[in-house]
């Protein structure tokens, strides 16, 4: 078969190799994978987004098979046989966390390519190795002596099939145990034996004696045997005792790591050197003025040039960096190359330099980087400016820390002090690392790595379902299948066939063919209501999907709940609770159009949450939103909504809807036919200028009336780049403008206002309020000097050209201590004062200095040698420190240690 991708007559060899592979760009041989299997009867089906919007168990898009769960877990509705793509990928979260290891190898990556083709319930075994081989040998052209393959220890027929249906050498068919060969989607779910195919980099003379070693060879430790291929045969689901049951169908998922591909065609011997991340690392070579170099002095280059890929194709498809979930995990991998710009020299924002750079490289094959280029650098500048300030916090925190620990005589900083830096200043564990061995100290690796343990056991703890819930085990199965249909567009009642149901506690797992119920989506809170059979009623608490099931939450709210009881069952959706949720969610279009009329068209919906009590909106914009601004927004919505606009909905394919003019997503998943909600001019017969036309599977209003009232209730950051508007429609509109009509009334009769009044009362009683602080701060003032010269007369020593006085002073609030303290270093030029306070259960301790006395003691070093014997924490000015504790008792015992200290130093 000759290779459907251009190629140009070069060769790339690896060194010292002795072989020749046509030289193919990354470009050639994604394109040529593809076009290989679609020569095999199989539909290509593009990149999911890397952030996913149907899967509640991930944070990021990991494998190829994602997007394919469903399929491969018998409910396909697309109804694919065979397909093929090649899916972007995050992988720095769970077991696949290597995220220290990027960029010091060759290989290890955060995003990353996966080329894949999947058969369901269509070919097996014979197909996926016999193609795989000719894809390889006779399209890429490797050499075949290069070219191992594993399999399952006891898979006798994939160990034929490789010797009978491909001309490899027999000994170069490997068997390995579960560990290598036996894949599994999860702790239970769909898994099977796979074999997988390595290639040797390797010096050919000593390949013989090495290539079958456990340690040396394949499979082991040895990176000169690369795998590149990955072909899993899915028979079996595991269920939760362990036990495996044989799926209905027989599936086909395999997947390539696309970089190691053009690694070992290119010849480069690493894929940093591949024409997928070499033009980068030149790129960053150029802008920072620092020469790249294959060796440790080039890990910098290829941190950041592996690190913006990642951020770039994440905020594309919707995400930004934050303090939760898949945000915090960008911001994670952000602070990490903005730390290896600093070791280029780059101490101001650098990375978002390269955005331009990544997308002249990749926008071809993802066209969304071109698309969003302007707005990712906006995002990952704007977070570059912000880590700027946090790491000089976090220098700060190091210096204490480590400060302390040698106070404390400790040669190791502890593992809960390197686990806050990393979790609160953004620090990457090495550099805590690095900053501790200049200081003399090393890091509790231990402490450290069980801090992170709980932070991730508490991630996967948040998961709302687990493929478990896709397979039969524990369910009670009524009916065959999984496919629900939604006829709750049109109305909120229905019989509902029911499919299966599970029980979980006091928590019912219900499945129907048919539902009135809407299931989480889009940012549209599922339904809630009853469903009823023959003498058993269930609440429905919330509906979801998991993958494609749609899954009702129900309590039961009376009767028995058996088989028999639900073979005939009704649904009622909570009419109210949709109806508010319905006006809401048209509300959020509205919005989305007003926003982009006021700020500009650079607005882009990021997120949103529709629930009956109200809306949350979350938006691309560059600054806050002023209150001007949020008035005009406002009026926009409101004036739409007192037009009575009608609301109407289409169905379309995808790019015809896109040619209407219908805005998307970015970053949202879309099936081939999807539903266009119009507002204004909203016949599907008439697209004259529609106020709003979005994609939208969610309910809606049919007219814009109903939506009522619309009031913004806050406007807030919520990210870098990212705004968020939080409103209320209807019922919920008027109870807010009704109780802050209320508390205004009360304001007003509190102060003996009329209406409309209000403002200038609040404005008097607030300038008598200022004058009254003004006279309580001069009164407190007075008196505190006044007690300062009672203490220096009573109190005071002279010792040479010092003052000196230890005495405990009487100010129970900290205002009056303040005062006390500024009273006493006016009348100690060239003195030192040490004084305590006591104020409840709470100890302080105070120190002021002269500047002619500071030569010989400051006031931090006071605190210092004192603050130990309370126990007490603190520090402060060379003129003036202080110092807490909860050791009232010991109070005595420090005013004799300040006697004693100043005796020896002033005599």
């Amino acid at each position: 078969m000759t290779n459907p991708a251009s190629t140009p007559e070069k060769t790339s060899s690896a060194t010292a190799s002795g072989f020749s592979i046509p030289f193919m760009t990354g470009d050639q041989i994604r394109a040529s994978f593809i076009e290989f299997f679609k020569s095999k009867g199989h539909t290509y089906v593009p990149s999911s987004p890397v952030v996913p919007h149907d899967d509640p168990t991930l944070l990021f898009i990991n494998a190829g098979m994602n997007q394919f769960k469903s399929a491969l877990l018998g409910e396909n509705r697309e109804g694919w046989k065979r397909v093929a793509n090649s899916q972007k990928c995050i992988r720095v979260s769970g077991k696949h966390n290597d995220l220290d290891e990027v960029g010091r190898d060759t290989y290890h990556h955060t995003l990353f390519e996966m080329l894949g083709n999947w058969s369901f319930g269509d070919y097996y075994k014979q197909e996926a190795i016999s193609w795989a081989w000719e894809l390889l040998t006779e399209v890429w052209k490797l050499p075949k002596d290069r070219l191992f393959a594993s399999v399952y220890k006891n898979d006798d027929e994939a160990m034929e099939i490789w010797k009978t249906q491909t001309d490899i050498s027999h000994d170069r068919i490997l068997r390995f145990g579960d560990k290598e060969n036996f894949w599994e989607m999860g702790d239970v779910g769909p898994c099977g034996p796979c074999s997988e195919i390595h290639f040797d980099i390797g010096d050919p003379e000593t390949r013989e004696a090495t290539f079958a070693d456990p340690i040396l060879g394949v499979n082991g430790t040895n990176a000169r045997y690369i795998e590149i291929w990955n072909l899993v045969f899915m028979q079996f689901e595991r269920l939760a005792g362990g036990d495996l049951k044989p799926l209905k169908n027989k599936n086909v998922d395999t997947g390539m790591g696309f970089e190691r591909a053009c690694s070992v065609i290119q010849g480069s011997g690493s894929n940093y050197e591949t024409d997928v991340f070499r033009p980068l690392i030149d790129k960053i070579a150029e802008l920072s003025a620092t020469p790249y170099g294959k060796g440790v002095d080039g890990t910098p280059h290829r941190v950041i040039a592996d690190h913006i890929r990642a951020l770039s194709f994440a905020i594309a498809d919707g995400a930004t960096p934050g303090n939760e979930g898949r945000g915090y995990v960008l911001r994670r991998i952000l602070r990490r190359a903005s730390k290896f710009a600093r070791e280029l020299g780059q101490k101001d924002p650098f990375l978002f330099r390269l955005v331009p750079a990544l997308a002249d490289l990749m926008g071809g094959a993802y066209p969304e980087l071109k698309a969003r280029q302007d707005y990712i650098a906006q995002v990952i500048r704007a977070e570059e400016e912000r880590f700027g300030k946090t790491l000089d916090l976090g220098l700060d925190r190091f210096a204490k820390v480590a400060e302390q620990a040698k106070a404390k005589k400790q040669t190791e900083i502890d593992g809960v002090e390197v686990f806050t830096l990393y979790d609160t200043y953004g620090f990457p564990t090495d550099l805590t690392r690095l900053l501790a061995e200049e200081q003399g100290l090393t890091i509790d690796e231990a402490g450290y790595a069980a801090h992170m343990d709980e932070q991730r056991e508490r991630a996967r703890g948040a998961a709302k379902f687990t493929a478990a819930i896709a397979g039969d085990e524990g369910w009670t199965i009524l009916a065959p299948g999984l496919d629900t249909e939604f006829v709750g567009y049109d109305s909120l009642s229905a019989e509902m066939p029911v499919l299966r149901y599970r029980e979980e506690g006091d928590t019912v797992l219900l499945v129907a063919a048919r539902t009135p119920f809407y299931a989480e989506a889009g940012g549209q809170v599922g339904d809630i209501g009853t469903i009823e059979g023959q003498g058993v009623t269930l609440r429905v608490l919330d509906t979801v999907k998991v993958f494609d099931m749609v899954v009702h939450k129900c309590a039961l709210a009376g009767g028995l709940l058996t088989p028999d009881a639900l073979k005939q069952a009704k649904g009622s959706v909570d009419a109210e609770a949709r109806a508010a949720a319905v006006r809401n969610h048209s509300a959020t279009h509205l919005l989305h159009a007003a926003l982009r009329e006021v700020l500009g068209d650079h607005v882009q919906q990021q997120g949103s949450r529709v629930a009956p009590e109200g809306l949350r909106f979350d938006f691309t914009h560059h600054s806050g939103v002023s209150l001007d601004e949020i008035r005009r927004v406002e009026t926009i919505v409101n004036a739409q909504i007192l037009k009575n606009l009608d609301i109407s909905h289409s169905v379309h394919g995808i790019d015809e809807a896109k040619a209407l003019g219908a805005m998307a997503l970015f970053g949202e998943k879309y099936g081939d036919r999807v539903r266009v909600i119009r507002m204004g001019n909203a016949s599907a017969g008439q697209n004259k200028n529609p106020f709003s036309m979005e994609l939208c599977g969610g309910t809606h209003a049919t007219a814009t009336g109903q939506i009522g009232l619309f009031k913004i209730t806050s406007e807030s950051s919520i990210a870098s780049g990212v705004r968020r508007i939080e409103a209320v429609t209807g019922a919920g509109a008027l109870s807010l403008v009704n109780d802050r009509f209320d508390r205004l009334a009360e304001i007003g009769s509190s102060l003996k206002a009329k209406p409309g009044d209000e403002p200038v009362k609040v404005a008097e009683l607030a300038a008598r309020l200022k004058g009254a602080e003004k006279e309580l701060a001069e009164l407190r003032l007075f008196k505190a000097t006044q007690q300062a010269k009672v203490l220096l007369a009573e109190k005071s020593r002279i010792a040479g050209d010092a003052t000196l006085v230890v005495a405990k002073i009487d100010a129970a609030d900290k205002e009056s201590q303040n005062a006390f303290l500024d009273a006493a270093a006016a009348l100690l030029p060239s003195g030192v004062g040490v004084f305590t306070a006591v104020s409840g259960d709470a100890l302080s301790i105070f120190a002021v200095v002269g500047k002619a006395a500071q030569a010989k003691i400051k006031a931090g070093d006071l605190i210092k040698e004192l603050g130990p014997i309370a126990d007490a924490k603190g520090g402060g000015r060379p003129d003036r420190a202080q110092a807490g504790s909860k050791a009232i008792d010991k109070e005595a015992a420090v005013l004799a240690a300040a006697e004693q200290l100043l005796t020896r130093v002033f005599g």
